[in-house]
């Protein structure tokens, strides 16, 4: 006798699934529900740390109420908190009600992540256009940008892992199981899911929404995301041509200094025949008088304002012989480019701004004298770009300021080393005294059997294009009145400065007298000159 049974078992996944997907789709909200709560609690302390380590933020953040942005998104995240922690605990009953809930703790998540990216955007606006300082840096555009996806990737990560259990909350499965019934019918998941596998009933509009929101992450996110990871660089080309060491004949001028009269001598008169001579000698009669007044008699006076010029009688400027200017081991269409060096510390980009202008009122000088081809604007690398450059066409010189730390790896130095032992330069210019503590430091580290020497007055840095008698003009004295540098194989690799040269080349030089300024711009130019000389020696074989 056959026994009929009238409710059958249900199907093993089935079984499974009733065990399983109610903890799956309500423990995450469990989890953020523990994020969220210290979260909430603790951002306010959070918020006066930051102003303790950033003290200059204060003002700008008061002015425009950052601490309410906070105290919003605390309030918020605090409520959110206490709603996925209800999520998780309905979230296992076994009702459509209690679906639905998991549901919207998962909209939540998608409403809190648009509070939260507002509140990031809003603040790290405000650092960015008060021009503050950030780890000892202005936060230029590039660095809003990877300031803002730090904080905003792993929420959006976040976002993404939710919206996938979104979907699965709204499969048939799901709906089955919370209402305990068997239907087949499709549900939203399903349909979503379907469409993606299989283009969907309209294929073309799919491939071509899939193939938009790609290429929009590509070039948004991955791409800039690429590009400074593994970074891209033009070839450094220096100026094709012929030219002289100095663009003209120096003038050299013969200074007579006219000896002052000398007091006559007084006559005394005594008889012959006297027991006692009687002489007064005379100052200017003592030998090392007689010697200081040999050595100065005839001054010879150097005037660099000849030694370089578009119309110098000797030609342009370069090497070679010939007078167009130019170096023969250049390259056709050659710029001039100045690039300073990135790195995490204060003022590395003093002057660069639209205001001050430092380095591209050097260009400009540099090309009103020279003739040569300038960048249109300057350029900043971080130190790790250094090692992209083919050898031979890399910067002759680099340029780096600061006026705080100098913090950099250990990688940074190893590619920096091998940069300037390549032929190439580092121009370091002091700007202020804790800057010249930190750059000494940091020279020891990059040649520790090499040290900052002084450069004597009569070195070539200080004799071609043009002549500095007494070496670099000394300026505001931040690291003393003496340029120092490092020699590698009898050549300069390292020139330091140490009275802050680009504050003389600023937009109205920083208050000083113009003649100066004009000395600290033929000084950049001895610089530039020599360091492609150099570089263009040592590096001819690598352009053969």
């Amino acid at each position: 006798m056959l026994r009929v049974i009238s409710n059958p078992p249900p199907p093993l996944d089935r079984v499974r699934a009733d065990r399983w997907l109610p903890l799956l789709l309500s423990a995450p909200l469990g989890l953020l529900a523990t994020l969220a709560l210290p979260v909430a609690i603790g951002l306010p302390e959070v918020y006066l740390r930051l102003l303790e380590k950033f003290p200059a933020f204060k003002p700008a953040f008061l002015a425009v109420d950052v601490a309410g942005l906070v105290n919003l998104l605390g309030i918020f995240t605090g409520f959110c908190g206490i709603a996925w922690l209800a999520g998780l605990i309905l979230g296992l009953v076994r009702r459509p009600w209690a679906l639905s809930l998991v549901r919207k703790g998962y909209l939540l998540v998608l409403a809190w992540f648009v509070v939260y990216s507002y509140v990031v955007f809003a603040v790290t606006g405000v650092i960015h256009a008060r021009d503050l300082l950030l780890d000892g840096a202005k936060v230029d555009a590039v660095a809003l940008f990877y300031l803002r996806l730090d904080f905003i990737w792993p929420a959006t990560l976040l976002l993404l892992l939710v919206a996938g259990l979104y979907v699965i909350a709204w499969q048939r499965f799901a709906l089955n199981v919370y209402a305990g019934a068997d239907e087949q019918t499709p549900e939203r998941g399903d349909r979503l899911l379907e469409n993606i596998r299989a283009n969907g009933a309209e294929p073309h509009y799919r491939q071509s929404w899939l193939s938009s929101c790609g290429i929009h992450i590509f070039v948004i996110i991955l791409l800039p995301m690429l590009l400074q990871l593994i970074g891209c660089v033009d070839s450094y080309r220096v100026p094709h041509g012929s030219g002289k060491a100095g663009t003209g004949d120096p003038v050299v001028a013969l200074v007579k200094l006219v000896k002052p009269k000398k007091k006559e001598k007084k006559k005394y008169i005594v008889r012959p025949d006297a027991a006692i001579y009687f002489h007064v000698p005379d100052l200017d009669e003592s030998e090392i008088m007689q010697k200081v007044e040999e050595v100065t008699q005839l001054t010879y006076k150097v005037d660099p304002s000849t030694r370089t010029g578009r119309g110098g009688r000797g030609g342009k400027m370069g090497r070679g012989g010939g007078d167009q200017g130019g170096w023969p081991e250049g390259m056709k269409n050659g710029v001039v480019r100045f690039i300073r060096m990135e790195y995490k510390g204060a003022g590395w980009d003093d002057g660069m701004d639209d205001v001050s202008r430092a380095d591209m009122n050097f260009l400009a000088e540099f090309k009103k004298i020279t003739g040569f081809r300038v960048a249109s604007k300057s350029e900043s690398h971080p130190i790790r770009l250094l090692k992209k450059y083919d050898k031979g066409f890399a910067p002759p010189f680099v340029y780096m300021t600061g006026d705080g730390g100098i913090n950099v790896s250990a990688e940074e130095i190893k590619i920096l080393r091998e940069y300037l032992l390549d032929g190439g330069m580092l121009f370091a210019d002091c700007g202020s005294p804790s800057w010249d503590r930190s750059f000494r430091v940091f020279a020891q580290a990059l040649f520790p059997a090499e040290p900052l020497r002084n450069i004597a007055d009569d070195d070539p840095l200080f004799q071609e294009p043009y002549t500095f008698p007494n070496g670099a003009p000394p300026l505001w004295h931040h690291g003393g009145t003496r340029a120092f540098g490092i020699k590698h194989k009898n050549r300069w690799c390292v020139f330091y400065h140490p009275g802050d040269i680009n504050d003389a080349w600023k937009t109205g030089n920083s208050g000083m007298n113009p003649e100066l300024a004009k000395g600290a711009m033929e000084m950049g130019i001895n610089i530039i000159y020599y360091s492609f000389t150099q570089y263009l020696e040592l590096t001819a074989k690598y352009r053969k």
